[in-house]
């Protein structure tokens, strides 16, 4: 089994914590941003996107797609929850991530190199983030996890992007305070030492400080 990614990349690192959650023995070879774009990868991957699992002969992109590939393939440990309505919601929380906060980080991120923070009303798109960490805040449990006491899905979803969270609205002069966002805060403290989580957290700080 071989993973596709960036360490920067808060949708690889979904991919990577489920991998380890699951215990599931994968390579993480080192990626340079030409390798996208290459004769190789191109005829494995068209879309030339990471994350991207090759999986012995099956090839498949796509966090989302990814996740839910490897808990039908390999369900234990569970990455979702019992109960049908439980399930729901992991998945409403994962969604929420790849297609509301994760995006609008991703918006933050570039605009730090490529102009955009410096042109008139840019604040908005900081606004819009912290509306979005204001919803999430409403739709998580108290403790210790996004759905109570099982890690599931959508907690593999949020780890690194809540370094971004800190790290981008603080760049971008609107921190956003714990106190805006406490359940969030405590959750991330219950989850930054997980085995899973840990590793895939330092690999990003490591990324990043390059």
């Amino acid at each position: 089994m071989k993973l596709y990614q960036f360490p920067v990349s808060h949708y690889s690192a979904k991919v990577h914590i489920t991998l380890l959650e699951k215990g599931l023995k994968f390579e993480a070879p080192e990626l340079s941003w030409a390798y996208l774009k290459s004769p190789e990868f191109l005829a494995i991957n068209p879309m030339g996107k990471v994350p991207f699992l090759q999986d012995g002969d099956f090839g498949i992109g796509e966090s989302e797609v990814i996740v839910e590939y490897l808990e039908e393939r390999y369900p234990q440990p569970a990455m979702l929850p019992a109960g049908m309505e439980a399930r729901a919601r992991c998945r409403w929380l994962s969604r929420f991530h790849d297609m509301y906060l994760g995006p609008q980080l991703s918006t933050l991120y570039f605009a730090l190199s490529d102009g955009r923070a410096a042109q008139p009303g840019f604040q908005v798109e900081v606004d819009r983030l912290h509306q979005l960490i204001a919803i999430l805040e409403g739709q998580i449990a108290p403790a210790p996890f996004f759905l109570g006491q099982q890690f599931t899905l959508a907690d593999a979803s949020y780890a690194v992007s809540y370094l971004y969270i800190g790290k981008l609205s603080s760049a971008h002069g609107k921190p956003v305070a714990t106190s805006a966002m406490p359940r969030l805060a405590a959750w991330f403290d219950a989850v930054k030492s997980r085995p899973s989580v840990a590793p895939v957290l330092a690999a990003t700080e490591a990324a990043l400080a390059q």
